[in-house]
C-alpha cells in the first residue's frame, strides 16, 4: 500500500486485482488519525465499488492509468484530470501552482496589494511584484481533488461528493516510490496473465492467443 500524505489525511492507494478483462483494479482509502474518514453506515455495501470499507476503482483502459496520472504530474509539474469511463464514474484532478498562478495573474495583474514595508508603513505594491517575491512558497503545492460517484452512498437519491486535499511534490515523490514497489509486486503476481511493456502500458497474455 502506498500513502500520499495530505496534511492530516492519509490517502492510501494500492493495486487490488485484475478484472475479467485483465484490466487493473485499484483500491484506495482516506484515513484521518488511522481511521477511515467515512462512516461505513453511509456506504452502499452492495456495490462493486466498496470492498471492506475501501473503494475499488477500475476502467476500460489497457494502461496503468492511475500510476500514469501521478507520474505525469511529477514529470510535468502541471495539473490534469482523469475520469473513468466505466461506471461508477470517479474523477481525479490535480491542480498545481502553475495553473493557479496563471489564473490569479489574469484576474489580479497590476492590482495593487497593500503591504507593510520595513518602516511599518502601509504601501501599495503591484500583485505581479508580490507574486514574484513569494511564488517559491507555493510552487510545490498540489491540490488533489476526488469526485466520488453517487453509487457508493447508501441513498436512493442522486448525489456526488467532491473532496479537496492539499499536498505537495515532496509527498508525491515519496508516494510514487511506494507505489512503484506496489506496481512491481502486482505485475510479478499476475505475470501469467499480463505482461508489462513499460511506460505504463501492459498487455494481456490472452491477446497473444
Amino acid at each position: 500500500m502506498a500513502t500520499l500524505k495530505a496534511q492530516v489525511f492519509d490517502l492510501e492507494f494500492c493495486y487490488y486485482d485484475l478484472n475479467n478483462c485483465d484490466e487493473i483494479e485499484y483500491s484506495f482509502a482516506i484515513l484521518l488519525n488511522e481511521k477511515s474518514l467515512f462512516n461505513p453506515a453511509i456506504l452502499n455495501k452492495d456495490t462493486y465499488a466498496i470492498s471492506k470499507d475501501k473503494f475499488r476503482i477500475t476502467d476500460c483502459d489497457d494502461r496503468d492509468w492511475l500510476h500514469l496520472f501521478f507520474l505525469d504530474l511529477l514529470k510535468t509539474k502541471k495539473g490534469s484530470s482523469y475520469e473513468t469511463i466505466e461506471p461508477p464514474t470517479w474523477r481525479f484532478q490535480a491542480i498545481t501552482w502553475e495553473e493557479k498562478k496563471e489564473e490569479k495573474q489574469k484576474s489580479r495583474s497590476n492590482t495593487p496589494i497593500k503591504v507593510s514595508n520595513e518602516n511599518g508603513e502601509i504601501i501599495d505594491l503591484p500583485y505581479d511584484e508580490i507574486n514574484s517575491m513569494f511564488s517559491s512558497l507555493f510552487e510545490e503545492d498540489i491540490e488533489f481533488i476526488i469526485t466520488f460517484p453517487h453509487e457508493i452512498f447508501d441513498t436512493p437519491e442522486y448525489s456526488t461528493l467532491k473532496l479537496s486535499f492539499q499536498t505537495n511534490f515532496f509527498n508525491l515523490i515519496q508516494f510514487l516510490e511506494e507505489f512503484q514497489k506496489e506496481m512491481d509486486q502486482f505485475y510479478n503476481l499476475h505475470r501469467n496473465r499480463i505482461e508489462y511493456l513499460g511506460k505504463g502500458i501492459f498487455k494481456s497474455k490472452g491477446d497473444y492467443d
